[in-house]
């Protein structure tokens, strides 16, 4: 798509991380109007316009919230800002524009619905999804490497999950040497997990292989982890959660008081590669300009 394109419309960005001071970055070097709302930081072009309400960027055309959109389930996820933009305020003043929304809960699916706001959630792209899963997956070996003391070398691993980011981390792992043990429930991924050289996992065994693991890895949104699990998993194992709330784990502090190290990784994109997370992003948003949402 020709960047002239996106040059017709009007962008609003609101909260969110350094990977949205770089996307606005983009934008503004693309000649895109390109509107900032609760986001503080000194490398946000001069050309982007600072606006000090939510009633100002209700006129752009398209307005991209955070990632995740919210972390409490309150309140935009404003981490760079001391501005607290509270959900409710947002939905009731922000009704004209198409939002690029992320990591929405069906509580908030609804809520956007019950007001007929025009909504996508970025995250179910899979063209921003896939392409997000490879800083991800980066940062996750990283956070690994960082809080251990042995190499992931001819360390046993296991990804809890066999999605996009599932699929992505168990590559790189196997690239660099681990002993990859991929879980999943449905039989087909099973399947193509053996055929990639994975060692497959189905969630009812996982129980009786936990205590081989060095580093777990989750990526499921769902708490398949009770103290039962976490009872056979070595005293010393590393757990990194990948997967946005709930996570995995049913008691957290239980968890931690085994002796496990429990790593939260929400965000990684943002955090390990913060321009390449926002050239994702500006990707996604050519497509959706292009599709006419």
């Amino acid at each position: 798509m020709e960047v002239c394109a996106l040059n017709q419309f009007s962008v609003g960005i609101v909260g969110g991380d350094l990977r949205f001071v770089r996307l606005c970055e983009i934008l503004c070097a693309n000649g895109i109007k390109t509107c900032v709302y609760a986001l503080n930081h000194p490398d946000i072009p001069e050309t982007a316009n600072i606006i000090t309400s939510l009633e100002e960027i209700n006129q752009c055309s398209y307005v991209i919230g955070p990632i995740p959109f919210s972390r409490d389930g309150k309140n935009l996820f404003t981490p760079l800002s001391n501005v607290s933009v509270s959900i409710e305020m947002f939905m009731q003043n922000v009704t004209n524009p198409f939002l690029c929304l992320s990591v929405l809960n069906n509580q908030l699916i609804e809520a956007l619905n019950k007001r007929n706001l025009k909504f996508v959630d970025l995250m179910e792209m899979d063209e921003i999804a896939i392409l997000n899963a490879i800083p991800t997956a980066e940062g996750a070996i990283q956070y690994a490497m960082q809080n251990s003391e042995i190499t992931l070398n001819e360390s046993n691993c296991i990804v809890l999950g066999f999605g996009r980011c599932g699929k992505i981390l168990a590559n790189k792992l196997k690239g660099i040497g681990a002993n990859v043990y991929v879980e999943a429930r449905s039989t087909a991924d099973l399947a193509f997990i053996s055929t990639y050289d994975y060692i497959p996992v189905p969630l009812p065994k996982l129980k009786n292989v936990l205590n081989k693991f060095d580093f777990i890895f989750n990526t499921i949104p769902i708490q398949i982890l009770t103290n039962e699990f976490i009872d056979v998993c070595k005293n010393d194992a590393i757990y990194i959660e990948l997967a946005s709330n709930p996570g995995g784990i049913v008691d957290v502090e239980y968890t931690k008081n085994k002796g496990i190290q429990y790593i939260p990784a929400p965000g990684l994109p943002g955090k390990i590669a913060p321009k390449t997370a926002a050239k994702i992003l500006y990707h996604g948003l050519e497509i959706i300009i292009k599709e006419g949402m």
